[in-house]
């Protein structure tokens, strides 16, 4: 960097040495100058004249912050070499050197003499430009001009300041990490058409990290960004179906999450059940992608380590962030369960002053202090008003090792990521660099084309925009591939010359799932579609940092507590919304959750259908405005050879219910009406002359309906079918939707006993035949495993059996279960001929939320869920089907081991079976 700025001080253009004068820069864009009194003067672009600052501005050029206190300076003097900055009311003097380039003017910070600053604004100005204003990129811009403040190394935090005006912003600090000298920063003003060309020259001439073709195009300039893509689980075994469901959504990148190949992160140890060949497997999945011409990415996370990853456990590293520190005040031994320290705990998860605060992941997972090369888990700090004191002690915690300890031995608190359960890396330590060069060796090796650097969120909030551009720089610099579609948790002003695009958010889901467990439950319910307006709102803030965007992470669900799964008009509307601002979108979901929902198939067509669409560049930019339209609900209509989008009104009702969903709009002087039911198929009979109806598919294939008393009887199922409606008004048909007659198959329930199994072997028995009494048992005995079992191993330890299924379909599976340790037990459901994994759509059980009671369950997610978790669903051949329970989590004790009483399979995925209907079945001959 130094070598850089000297090699362009020859081309400084300082028109006014004179003491007493302003100081007067220029370069071939722009005039800058800077008054006596440490303010920007003027800024006027060459030739034009326009002046692109306010002034005078309410604020000063820089500023410094000593101890609690801001000082403003009192006068700038020019130097040989640049200008000082001095203070009135403190003896601080800051000495500048400027140097100036052909489409620049840098600012760099040599040297401070008297009281030292702790933080400083290293250069401000005031736009006037205000048009468009890009946070990130610090830019404000118009048709005409741009003006940015760009950091010319990786010092400064650069970023507008917008509360009283537009103030393009870089500031500094002294610590932690590099000291305030050298902190330099680029001011450039030019014709807003030539502004990325010249942030690309200044990337190279700063050193910044970057990320570009061979010919030279930043990566986010490139088509690599148009994508969409799938964020899913995948292992060696799974291949086959993303190559699938990639055709199926017409989607042809895929980001593997971290858990589905990592089991700890920091060495990266592999997760042996998805990747029994370890890097060599995973290179073989990414080897199959891309013979499909489906580019792969990397989920994973670079700045934290597992707790349960040899770094931590059984000796934990001291290489970690130290977000809290005191010392014990005693000294205790290996088995005390209260510990007291000097000083006060009122900061620390734990205290009733922190309660309220938002605890990623849930407040457990953050009380945690080490001592020594002991992990303690506290329950909580008092006593009230003291905090002097951690309670309810654990010892030993993560596989450390209890032992005693001297009074004044220090007691730190590791940051903590309540996503992975880990510890945050101290990034000024080489355990940075060892995890970058682990995570590297992984990436290259594999051929991996995209990266998705998590949790950027929990780095060291000391200089946390620096520290969370650090561990993304220190792997990205590590890569050998380019370009990679380089993404994150967060964009900053840093990584911009390599980021691909930005503006990801959590799924629907996800999104109120981490709110409810860190403590912070939403006062109001948001609407799916209020969820991807928010996603729309994150992408066009970040495109006003000249840096794509993504409509993600979006999730497939089936129907389950409190939601009725995904639904086809949301997956229109997020579809609309990423054809009109031509923007990819990114769907975050499982192979399980995509079969439970009996609208996955549609959703793809739709998917696919306007992903080819955006692909093309097709449609015209009057459509492409209309989509954009928040809040108004467009549909797809394919008729005649045509394609139109057309505004439509969902309805409340169709027949009295709203399982039947449908949406009304105009075409061609008469109407249309989209449809589908999301449980079960069936019919609608409507109020209207049938020669005036047509029924097509999504596509626009046409259908038949049948006719009765007159009266046009419509098909409902799970595909979205359109009736088009030619001389009917929108009112009538509105009408004749609401009032038409429904009749829907009822739903097909199997009941069988869990205790009649056709074979059993292994560690498995009934429960009468082990002495084990379950009153409230329906079917009058129970099965369960009489070992200890674990997931992470199967044994061949099943219960066989067959039932006949009565028709082709997508069929769900529930059992009734008890946990008598009321904690997240499971069994595992494998159909004939399909390896047991005892994972995904083969979890059966494992809802933690129990209270130890009789409970329907599916599939479910561990400790925190409730029953009944998500349906299991499977597409089933009429005939003979044949399925294994296997034992997957049992603690070994017959007493304690979980039981299941009934299995039920249903065509009707939404339907959770009840006791009563249960007792019925099983009391039939």
């Amino acid at each position: 960097m130094n070598d850089v700025l000297n090699r362009l001080a020859g081309w400084a253009a300082v028109i006014a040495l004179t003491a007493g004068a302003d100081a007067v820069y220029e370069c071939d864009h722009f005039r800058l100058t800077l008054g006596t009194n440490a303010t920007v003067a003027s800024l006027t672009t060459v030739p034009s004249g326009r002046e692109c600052i306010v002034s005078p501005s309410i604020k000063p050029l820089v500023d410094i912050r000593i101890g609690a206190k801001t000082h403003r300076p009192s006068r700038l003097t020019t130097t040989a070499t640049g200008f000082e900055v001095t203070f009135a009311d403190v003896d601080t003097v800051l000495a500048y050197t400027v140097t100036s380039a052909p489409d620049w003017v840098v600012f760099r910070l040599d040297k401070i003499a008297g009281t030292r600053p702790g933080k400083m604004t290293l250069l401000r100005l005031q736009s006037a430009i205000a048009e468009t204003v890009g946070r990130r990129l610090n830019i404000a811009y118009d048709d005409e001009t741009a003006l940015c403040l760009l950091a010319a190394n990786r010092q400064p935090d650069c970023g507008v300041d917008g509360r009283k005006g537009v103030f393009l912003t870089a500031t500094t600090q002294d610590a932690p990490g590099p000291k305030l000298e050298g902190s330099a920063v680029a001011l450039i003003a030019c014709p807003t058409g030539g502004f990325k060309a010249i942030a690309r020259n200044a990337s190279h001439a700063f050193g910044m990290l970057t990320n570009e073709d061979a010919a030279g195009a930043p990566v986010k300039d490139t088509d690599l960004v148009r994508g969409s893509y799938f964020f899913i689980s995948l292992g060696e075994d799974d291949v086959d179906k993303a190559i699938d469901y990639c055709n199926a959504a017409g989607i042809r990148q895929v980001m593997i999450s971290s858990g589905a190949w990592c089991r700890r992160v920091g060495h990266y140890v592999f997760n042996e059940r998805n990747y029994p060949n370890g890097v060599a497997g995973l290179k073989g999945v990414v080897d199959r992608l891309h013979a499909e011409g489906i580019r792969v990415g990397m989920h994973t996370f670079v700045s934290k380590i597992s707790k349960t990853d040899p770094y931590v456990s059984p000796v934990p590293d001291t290489r970690f962030w130290r977000k809290f520190e005191t010392v014990l005040a005693d000294s205790v031994n290996a088995t005390q369960d209260t510990i007291r320290v000097q000083g006060s705990l009122r900061d620390w998860a734990g205290s009733s002053t922190t309660a309220d605060k938002y605890w990623e992941g849930g407040v457990h997972k953050h009380r945690d202090v080490i001592i020594g090369m002991e992990i303690i888990q506290y329950e909580k700090t008092g006593p009230e008003g003291v905090w002097n004191t951690f309670e309810g002690c654990k010892r030993g915690g993560y596989g450390t090792k209890a032992a005693g300890h001297n009074a004044g031995e220090p007691a730190v608190h590791y940051g903590v990521d309540g996503c992975i359960n880990g510890y945050i890396i101290d990034q000024e330590t080489d355990l940075m660099e060892e995890v970058a060069d682990r995570i590297a060796d992984i990436f290259n090796t594999c051929g991996f084309d995209m990266v998705y650097f998590d949790g950027g969120e929990d780095v060291d909030r000391r200089r946390y925009r620096y520290y969370v551009s650090n561990f993304q720089e220190q792997a990205m610099k590590r890569f050998t591939k380019r370009p990679i579609v380089h993404m994150g948790t967060v964009m900053t002003h840093r990584l911009w010359h390599s980021f691909a695009r930005s503006s990801t958010v959590d799924t629907y889901l996800n999104t109120l799932h981490g709110a409810i467990i860190g403590g912070k439950p939403p006062e109001k319910w948001p609407t799916v579609k209020e969820h991807i307006n928010r996603s729309v709102r994150y992408m066009l803030r970040v495109r006003k940092s000249m840096m794509p965007g993504e409509l993600g992470w979006f999730g497939i669900w089936a129907k389950k507590n409190n939601t009725d799964g995904l639904q086809l008009d949301e997956a229109e509307y997020l579809m609309c919304k990423s054809l009109g601002y031509d923007v990819p979108v990114s769907l975050q979901t499982s192979f399980a959750s995509m079969e439970s929902h009996i609208l996955t198939p549609e959703i793809l067509e739709i998917v696919r259908t306007y992903e080819e669409l955006r692909l093309e560049r097709s449609i015209s930019a009057e459509t492409s405005l209309k989509l954009c339209q928040m809040d108004r609900d467009y549909a797809m209509i394919n008729h005649d050879g045509r394609r139109e989008f057309v505004p439509m009104a969902e309805l409340p009702t169709v027949g009295g219910t709203h399982d039947v969903r449908a949406f009304v709009g105009s075409i061609d002087g008469g109407s249309v009406a989209t449809v589908w039911h999301y449980l079960r198929d069936g019919t609608i009979a409507l109020d209207l002359p049938p020669g005036s109806l047509r029924l097509t598919t999504f596509a626009g294939k046409e259908l038949t309906f049948g006719k009765q008393n007159g009266r046009p009887v419509i098909p409902v199922d799970s595909s979205r079918h359109t009736l088009l409606c030619r001389g009917v008004s929108v009112s009538e048909l509105t009408k004749a939707l609401d009032g038409a007659s429904l009749a829907v198959r009822p739903p097909r329930r199997l009941f069988l006993r869990a205790a009649d199994f056709s074979r059993l072997q292994g560690k498995m028995g009934k429960g009468s035949g082990l002495a084990v009494s379950e009153p409230d048992a329906l079917s009058g005995d129970t099965l369960l495993c009489t070992g200890s079992s674990n997931y992470t191993k199967t044994n061949q330890w099943f219960a066989e059996y067959t039932v006949d299924i009565p028709a082709k379909g997508r069929w769900t599976i529930w059992g009734r279960v008890r946990y008598p340790t009321g904690t997240d037990c499971s069994f595992g459901f494998v159909p004939a001929g399909e390896e047991a994994t005892l994972k995904g759509n083969q979890v059966f059980g494992n809802c933690g939320v129990n209270k130890k009671r009789w409970h329907w369950t599916g599939r479910g997610g561990g400790s925190t869920t409730v029953p009944p978790g998500a349906p299991i669903a499977r597409v089933l051949e009429a005939g003979p089907f044949t399925f294994r329970i296997y034992a997957r989590e049992a603690s070994g004790s017959v007493a304690l081991n979980p039981r299941l009483d009934v299995i039920c399979l249903t065509d009707e995925p939404g339907s959770i079976p009840t006791d009563e209907e249960a007792r019925k079945a099983l009391a039939q001959p």
